[in-house]
Formats: C-alpha cells, sequence, structure tokens
C-alpha cells in the first residue's frame, strides 16, 4: 500500500484557497479519479471537498471543550486551513504557544496523511480503481434510512456471520466489554456491511491468533473498538478502505491506530441518542432539495420551513440544534429573522448557520450567526460548519430591546 506524505498534505493544505494552485498539488496524482477531471476548477473543488471530508473525520464524535487534546488535530486543522487564522489569532484562540501550535499543526497533517493513504486508490491495480469507481458511484446513489439501532445487536448478527471464516482461519474471536443498551441512529444494513468488512480485514490479519471486540459508552458516544496483531504489515487490505469510505459516507468516524509489535485498533465511533435536528429557514425547493442530498445519510434530521416569518416561533417550539438561514427570501429578509433570533432570550442559544449568495459574514456575525457560507458550497464545507455551529453553542444572552415588529 502506497504511502502520502506529510509534506504532499502540507502542500494541499497551503494552496487549500487558491484553485489554481490546488488542482495541480501532487495530491492528485494519488487519486485517480482527481487526476482525470480535466477542468481545473471542478479538480480544485474535489480536491478541497476530499480534504473537508478528511479534516471532519478527525473531528471526535462526542462534545468537546474547544482546544480538548482529543479535538486539538480537528481544532487547528480547521482554524488554520478553513478559517484560514495566522498562528499568532491561532494562539490567541487555543491559548496555546504559536511554537505549540506548529507541533499540533504538524502532528495533524501527520495524521491526514495516513488517512488519505487509506483512501487512495492503489494505481497498479485497475481492478481496484473500478471498485472505487463502483463504489462512489454506489454512495452517491444509496438511500439511507438512518433509525435508532441497537448495536449490540447488529454486531451480533455480523459476528454470526464472520465466525466459520474465523474458525477456518484459527481465529479466535472475544469480547472483552459490551454495552448491550447502546443505541446509535444510523442505516442497520450499512452499518452492519463496515462491521463485517472490518471483522473481516482483522480476521485475515490476525490469522491465528485472536481479535477482540468492546463497546463504551457514555452521555454522547458510543465507540466499537476491534483489536488484534497483525503478523505482518500487508495486512491491510481493499476491504479496510472500502469500509471506511462507507463509514464516512454516514458520518460514522472510522479509525485506524498502530501501535507497538503489530497491534492493532479499528474503530468506530457513533454519536448515540437522537439524530441532530437542522431547520432550514428556505423558500427554494431546489436547494432543499440539495440540503437534503448532502446531509441524507449523515446523523441529520432536516425540518424545511419555507415561511421566514414563522422562524421564531417554530424555533421557540421546537428548539432545533441548529438553523440554516437563507438571507434573499420572500415576505421577509433573513437578515431581520436573524437579528429576531438573537434578541429572544428563548432562541438567541439556538446556532445559526447562514446560507447565502450574498457574502456578508461579518454582518452576520455582528448580528449573532454563529458560521457563514456562500453559495455555491461543497458536502464538505456544509457539513464542517454544521459542526462547528454545534460544537459552539453556548448559554443564551441576556435578552436585549424587544425586536421591531
Amino acid at each position: 500500500m502506497e504511502t502520502i506524505s506529510k509534506d504532499e498534505i502540507h502542500e494541499a493544505l497551503r494552496w487549500f484557497s487558491d484553485s489554481v494552485q490546488l488542482a495541480e498539488v501532487e495530491l492528485v496524482e494519488r487519486f485517480p479519479q482527481l487526476k482525470e477531471t480535466g477542468a481545473l476548477n471542478e479538480r480544485a473543488n474535489h480536491v478541497r471537498a476530499l480534504l473537508l471530508e478528511a479534516i471532519e473525520a478527525l473531528r471526535p464524535p462526542r462534545s468537546l471543550a474547544f482546544g480538548a487534546l482529543e479535538s486539538r488535530a480537528y481544532d487547528v486543522l480547521t482554524l488554520r486551513y478553513v478559517e484560514n487564522m495566522t498562528l499568532g489569532q491561532m494562539a490567541d484562540e487555543l491559548l496555546l504557544s504559536q511554537r505549540q501550535i506548529q507541533r499540533d499543526l504538524a502532528q495533524a497533517e501527520e495524521k491526514l496523511a495516513r488517512m488519505l493513504a487509506t483512501w487512495a486508490n492503489e494505481r497498479h491495480d485497475h481492478l481496484r480503481e473500478a471498485s472505487r469507481d463502483s463504489l462512489s458511484d454506489e454512495l452517491r446513489t444509496l438511500t439511507s434510512q438512518p433509525a435508532q439501532v441497537q448495536l449490540a445487536e447488529v454486531l451480533e448478527s455480523a459476528t454470526n456471520l464472520l465466525r466459520r471464516l474465523a474458525a477456518r482461519l484459527s481465529v479466535r474471536l472475544e469480547w472483552l466489554t459490551a454495552a448491550p443498551t447502546a443505541n446509535v441512529v444510523t442505516d442497520r444494513a450499512v452499518l452492519k456491511q463496515v462491521l463485517v468488512q472490518l471483522l473481516s480485514v482483522a480476521i485475515h490479519g490476525a490469522a491465528g491468533g485472536a481479535v477482540s471486540l468492546s463497546v463504551n459508552e457514555d452521555e454522547e458516544t458510543v465507540a466499537v473498538s476491534i483489536r488484534f496483531n497483525a503478523e505482518q504489515r500487508s495486512w491491510q487490505s481493499d476491504r479496510l478502505s472500502d469500509a471506511q469510505r462507507i463509514a464516512a459516507s454516514q458520518g460514522i468516524g472510522c479509525q485506524l491506530d498502530l501501535g507497538e509489535l503489530g497491534a492493532v485498533e479499528l474503530s468506530l465511533r457513533f454519536r448515540s441518542g437522537r439524530p441532530v435536528a437542522v431547520l432550514v429557514v428556505e423558500d427554494n425547493n431546489d436547494t432543499v432539495d440539495l440540503y437534503h442530498r448532502y446531509l441524507g445519510t449523515g446523523n441529520w434530521q432536516l425540518h424545511r420551513l419555507p415561511d421566514p416569518r414563522l422562524t421564531y416561533e417554530v424555533a421557540r417550539q421546537n428548539r432545533p440544534d441548529v438553523i440554516m438561514l437563507d438571507i434573499m427570501m420572500s415576505r421577509v429578509d433573513g437578515w431581520s429573522v436573524l437579528e429576531s433570533l438573537s434578541q429572544h432570550a428563548d432562541t438567541a442559544d439556538i446556532p445559526v448557520l447562514v446560507c447565502s449568495v450574498v457574502n456578508d459574514p461579518e454582518l452576520a456575525a455582528a448580528l449573532g450567526a454563529r458560521s457563514y457560507l456562500k453559495k455555491p458550497f461543497s458536502q464538505g464545507q456544509l457539513v464542517v460548519a454544521l459542526r462547528q455551529c454545534l460544537s459552539s453553542r453556548r448559554p443564551a444572552a441576556p435578552p436585549g430591546p424587544a425586536p421591531r415588529r
């Protein structure tokens, strides 16, 4: 399996906002489907979306304080390359020295390189290229049906399918810890497919040894860990890369950790509990359909509100986790809606993501928005912005003057 160097990742991130340079970075050579995209702008957008998807995959699924060590890789990459902060601004934001931030960035880029290496096509294997292209096509058309799933039941079903293979290869399947009541929100069939592929990878890699499984949960996160000792470095297969891509399409974090003496851990992380409720204040049907395509395979539950005049009342009664707000709408403009939400004490704490062709993020921030996206934007950019809104949720501000009627 080819590796991707940190220098390749650093080069791509350096030109993150420059489409001409980004379209020609060395990373493109690692992904044939990117290389074959002729138009520079389109190729740059694909590279940018790939980087955003990989950065988002580094984000811990459970809620953490901003700047926490566990989320440091995600935080520094987002601040530096997505929000385009200087090292000095990052030092002020994270309360760290610039030297520490440079070290954190280097480590984060190493993690990103390892992750993208597992996603990259193996250029010498044409069957692999065709397989990945087919998988991409299938994921784009996959109709996901997220629901609350009992994790233990799906794990048992997946392990039962693999017992004959394990016996044939003299591998023991061992349960270390279990959480029989743990529930996650995902598509059951897709989750089972991911678990089957990861267990198959582990069984082949641990030939003659043992594969251990454990499930741990806290208030917001459920984690599945598959551990084994690999006898040789060539244990990684196409199934691992495909499983990671399928998991990512469902908003499931899938991580590979390599320890000493051949120790390997494959882990899946989920948000526990209900889906994230997103109130979409948008009067354009095509735009709403696009949002459903972007977010339909993750842990998101979209509620459309075509009449912006009802935003405050609907938000007050239903308490969505985040609001996506257009600006140019009939009946009332989005700026007035944003101002109203921020001035009411019972809605001021709900994070608002402004999505508009109007490019005025400073005004949006002044009126209380947590994040801003200028249309058009990619799926990766949308997911990153929504996650930023969720992580920034803060207590409601004291009520200001009553809004004008």
